[in-house]
């Protein structure tokens, strides 16, 4: 299709051609990043078989099947709050900065006010732990009106971000969704941030799922709503979403993806020591280097780097 293509080019003006010819090659490229790297397609069989043994096995046929996702670092390449630097340039602004430029914050000023911000923020992390420093993040946003926040995501993926997903992960999400397997995203950023997601990867909303706080008369309080979704708040807060509730179709847990083993282990651990009729669900570690004794042989570790906007 490409040489053709360029053959036709040859009638055009020699300016023309360049051009159309510059283009093409940058469409090859983009298609040929947004391919699946080599694992996906057994992860993806795995996953498909695992859902149909289960199935053999006698689960209810009303079931439905999740693999859960870590965002930052396991949909995203980078930081959706924090936001990506490499070699110390930014490559992309996290929605903190933002937020803030955007006049949203109750605390910090449009004006300057990101480094303020920032300053406390890395304080709080560093002395007091990220069990404080997360939240702080959609706590500094007290006042803020949800529906303008919702815009300025939404805006902000389609600006910054949806071209930093990782090709392969968007790749398996698509697949495992047209199977039947339905994405669950577990972050331990906002989850009035990581929505802001939903339209670049075809997911509904609701599937999103991140630090919360109370929302009254239409607007970010301060007050958290536990458990905090980072480590075994994580895990807490699948147990949540995973729970049979009288009237309400069962859930099975397939699969789970994370970049963290600090972070993300101990919900992936729980994923993979479930007790599932059919077979041992699949936990799957991205660019997590080495594991560490305690989850050693226990989840299936991958390399990935290609990143293409998803749609």
């Amino acid at each position: 299709m490409r040489g053709h293509a360029v053959k036709r080019a040859r009638n055009l003006s020699p300016t023309l051609s360049r051009i159309l010819a510059a283009f093409l090659l940058l469409l090859a490229g983009a298609l040929h990043a947004a391919q699946p790297e080599p694992h996906a397609r057994v992860i993806l069989d795995q996953l498909i078989s695992l859902k149909a043994a289960i199935a053999a096995a006698g689960a209810p046929d009303n079931a439905r099947y999740l693999t859960v996702w870590d965002f930052d670092g396991t949909i995203l390449d980078g930081d959706c709050s924090e936001g990506l630097q490499r070699n110390g340039e930014q490559v992309y602004p996290g929605l903190a900065q933002v937020t803030i430029e955007a006049g949203l914050s109750g605390l910090y000023p449009a004006e300057g006010g990101f480094r303020q911000f920032w300053s406390d923020y890395d304080w709080m992390e560093e002395h007091v732990g990220e069990w404080m420093a997360y939240p702080f993040i959609v706590q500094m946003l007290r006042g803020a009106a949800v529906e303008r926040l919702d815009e300025v995501t939404r805006q902000a993926f389609k600006q910054y971000y949806a071209a930093h997903i990782f090709a392969t992960s968007a790749w398996l999400i698509r697949q495992l969704e047209s199977a039947g397997i339905e994405t669950v995203v577990l972050s331990a950023s906002p989850e009035l941030f990581v929505r802001g997601a939903a339209e670049s990867l075809g997911l509904d909303r609701s599937r999103f799922n991140g630090i919360r706080v109370a929302i009254e008369d239409g607007r970010v309080t301060e007050k958290l709503l536990y458990p905090v979704t980072w480590a075994d708040g994580k895990r807490e807060r699948l147990q949540q979403l995973s729970a049979k509730r009288p009237g309400e179709q069962p859930v099975v847990v397939i699969g789970g993806f994370g970049n963290s083993y600090s972070t993300d282990g101990p919900f992936l651990e729980w994923i993979a020591k479930q007790d599932l009729s059919g077979g041992r669900a699949l936990a799957v570690m991205i660019n997590g280097g080495e594991a560490p004794p305690r989850y050693q042989g226990l989840f299936r570790e991958v390399r990935q780097q290609a990143v293409a906007a998803p749609y």
